[in-house]
């Protein structure tokens, strides 16, 4: 007589089901958890969108200035000097730095100095406890610009510059916040997969805050090409992050 050992048999064909269903369940749990991350990442954009348009309003309410081109701000803002902290007024003309829209588009640097107005307008909001997520404190090279030191970070990557918009194609005009990746020199478009948001994500944005149109409205998508946008619409069949975006704040 031969006697098999149990432990020799192979699964059962119940066995497997079990293991192919704990394996499926595990799979829907990982890509509901990054459904979940990304979703957390688009509401957080959105209340960030918010909260810097409210602190921009509530900075003029309180000033009767703008945030950045305030050109008092060394004598009305606390903390705001040149030898402690590197805060600077500016020129009280209303604009934020110098105004974009003509060639190069929406896509043009803002100044890279230390005392520019773009880069002062965060310094002014955080100073005025309006935001938070940017240095106040002495910058041993203010000419060096950084995500999460002298601009606040976005969640999707990347982070948040203004402007002053005078842009006839796309129809924006005022000041504007952009979220893109490089916080120096000209926005790059036209390349595949370097920025910061997919075309789903930005019109999920879009969509939630605006009219859903990346070319119209108070919140669009960039790109020099159709990788985010075919004019208007949001190309949401490609997965590669080729979008940057604009948002009005006025």
């Amino acid at each position: 007589m031969h006697y098999h050992n149990k432990s020799e048999n192979g699964f059962t064909l119940v066995e497997l089901a079990i293991v192919m269903i704990i394996i499926g369940l595990l799979i829907g749990g990982v890509l509901k958890g990054q459904q979940m991350i990304e979703n957390a990442k688009t509401s957080a954009t959105i209340s960030q969108v918010d909260s810097y348009k409210a602190a921009f309003h509530s900075f003029h309410d309180t000033y009767s200035a703008v945030p950045g081109d305030m050109r008092t701000a060394t004598n009305r803002l606390a903390g705001c000097e040149i030898a402690a902290n590197e805060c600077a007024s500016g020129n009280g003309n209303s604009i934020i730095g110098n105004m974009i829209g003509g060639t190069g588009g929406l896509a043009v640097g803002e100044d890279v100095s230390g005392n520019a107005e773009n880069v002062q307008f965060w310094k002014h909001l955080a100073l005025a406890d309006l935001i938070t997520g940017v240095q106040t404190n002495a910058d041993p090279n203010p000419n060096e610009f950084a995500w999460g030191e002298s601009h606040p970070s976005a969640p999707f990557g990347g982070g948040w510059t203004v402007a002053y918009a005078n842009d006839v194609a796309d129809t924006t005009f005022g000041h504007v916040l952009r979220m893109h990746r490089d916080p120096t020199g000209n926005i790059i478009n036209g390349q595949t997969g370097i920025h910061v948001i997919s075309p789903v994500r930005a019109a999920q944005i879009d969509r939630k805050i605006d009219d859903g149109l990346s070319n119209s409205g108070s919140v669009q998508a960039e790109y020099a090409g159709t990788n985010c946008d075919a004019p208007g619409n949001y190309e949401e069949t490609r997965k590669q992050k080729n979008c940057w975006m604009i948002f009005l704040m006025e």
